[in-house]
């Protein structure tokens, strides 16, 4: 409706509120609005939480699989070197493992341990704090364990001993079961498991 001119008063047509266009023109939200929008979003939350809790798992084995692939390398590292310049055999000719990796699975610690001169093993568990250190010359906690588990030819993994030519052995006077499997596994969650070498 257009104006009317006269007596300098100029009348125009009647606003009608709550249209489309003012609510528009407000730039706000429905209440409906935003409640179908955070419905969707915590469905795509739902969807996404599988993938989440898998690539969390794999992470969990890398980290697991790289703790123990160093315990690994230092412990055939120390009993290459010898130290203490043990025989390289027992009194019935058995080779004699001069260092160890040992795994505690109820702390989730991994150490080395090694035989010192008297051919008697430094450690036999692995120290979670500092005052064990002298006689535990590496360690490592391995991060979120969980339900992660480390297993050589189906048994859990606690030993891995190696003589000085790197080799793995029983070594039974070290007071647990080792094993000379080639290869570790290491699963967390749903995951397959990865493996890990010991040679």
């Amino acid at each position: 409706m257009r104006g009317v001119r006269g007596c300098g008063v100029v009348a125009t047509a009647p606003r009608r509120h709550g249209t489309d266009a003012d609510r528009t023109a407000q730039g706000g939200f429905t209440l409906i609005e935003l409640m179908v929008t955070i419905a969707v979003m915590a469905l795509l939350a739902l969807a996404a939480l599988p993938f989440t809790r898998n690539w969390v798992d794999g992470t969990r084995e890398i980290r697991a699989r790289s703790s123990l692939i160093e315990a690994v390398g230092q412990a055939r590292a120390l009993a290459m070197r010898n130290p203490y310049g043990l025989p390289t055999t027992d009194a019935t000719g058995t080779p004699l493992a001069t260092a160890a990796v040992l795994y505690d699975g109820e702390t989730a610690m991994l150490c080395v341990v090694q035989r010192d001169h008297d051919r008697q093993w430094t450690a036999s568990s692995c120290p979670l704090d500092a005052a064990g250190d002298a006689d535990v010359p590496w360690r490592a906690q391995i991060t979120s364990p969980g339900d992660l588990a480390l297993a050589a030819d189906g048994a859990a993994f606690r030993c891995a001993a190696y003589d000085s030519r790197g080799r793995t052995q029983l070594a039974p006077d070290l007071g647990r079961a080792c094993t000379t499997a080639a290869t570790i596994t290491v699963t967390a969650g749903q995951q397959g498991g990865i493996d890990a070498p010991l040679l």
